[in-house]
């Protein structure tokens, strides 16, 4: 899987071109920016990834990658290694992604969508590569967009709820779910198109999703925005709940999750504007 809670050139409504902008890495977490390589007018979202779900700090080289009001993703787009930066721009409905952390310009750029759609990423049919998609507020409308072009559509739960991709029982095949707010509950379909609901943590805080401890499922996890805490619900979708958390980056940051290395196990990153 690779997730959601979302990126570059960043074409679309805001520019043509964009330079480079790669960020030192910080010793510590501060809303004071660190200087830039060069000026970078459009990239606007800097980012801190880390390679571990234990440390507070960033193991990644910083880097500038997209601008609001895009919303930052992350996924394996080449089927090589891990997971790497896209945006979506809601302005003209196009991804934009990148198969680098360099920063500035992406490789790919697809159009899909209509006006007020959110992007979701996915491993549709379990080749490794993750595809986009997006989900109709309005309907509660899945649309998994296959590396042909095609599209296929799932209804799932009730409209205005927030879309959730993960492989929630390890058979290699991303499925969608929901995050229902006021009540603290993820809503999981299965491959077999049962449902699962968890409730956790509280609620309103931000939804994520991963593979916390490698062992090929996805599992829930959360963002506290007030202390800037990761929680992840090592337990998968057992009855059982077992709890990791982090605290990671500032309050106000914008927490996004992603398996940076290719190690097949998620880790935490925030982007900061």
């Amino acid at each position: 899987m690779r997730t959601q809670l979302l990126g570059q050139i960043i074409t679309g409504g805001v520019a043509a071109a964009v330079a480079a902008a790669v960020i030192a890495v910080p010793q510590a977490f501060s809303h004071k920016e660190a200087p830039t390589a060069a000026p970078a007018a459009v990239c606007v979202y800097n980012w801190y990834l880390s390679n571990s779900r234990t440390s507070g700090t960033a193991t990644i080289p910083a880097f500038a990658y997209g601008n609001t009001p895009m919303v930052p993703l992350a996924g394996n787009w080449d089927g090589v290694a891990g997971d790497t930066p896209g945006a979506y721009s809601p302005d003209d409905n196009k991804f934009f992604l990148s198969n680098n952390f360099n920063g500035g310009v992406g490789q790919v750029t697809i159009a899909l969508g209509t006006l007020g759609d959110k992007p979701i990423v996915g491993d549709w049919n379990g080749d490794g590569t993750d595809e986009a998609g997006t989900y109709t507020p309005s309907t509660g409308t899945f649309t998994k967009r296959a590396a042909d072009g095609t599209t296929t559509t799932l209804a799932y739960g009730t409209p205005y709820q927030t879309p959730l991709v993960g492989d929630w029982n390890g058979d290699g095949v991303d499925d969608v779910g929901v995050y229902r707010a006021a009540q603290a509950t993820f809503d999981l379909r299965l491959a077999d198109g049962t449902t699962r609901s968890l409730v956790y943590g509280d609620p309103y805080w931000k939804p994520t999703a991963g593979d916390w401890n490698g062992d090929g499922r996805d599992e829930p996890g959360l963002y506290n925005p007030a202390n800037a805490t990761f929680y992840f619900r090592m337990s998968g979708i057992d009855p059982t709940e077992t709890t990791e958390k982090i605290r990671y980056g500032d309050p106000g940051d914008r927490p996004l999750v992603g398996d940076w290395d290719g190690n097949h196990t998620t880790t935490q990153g925030i982007i900061r504007s």
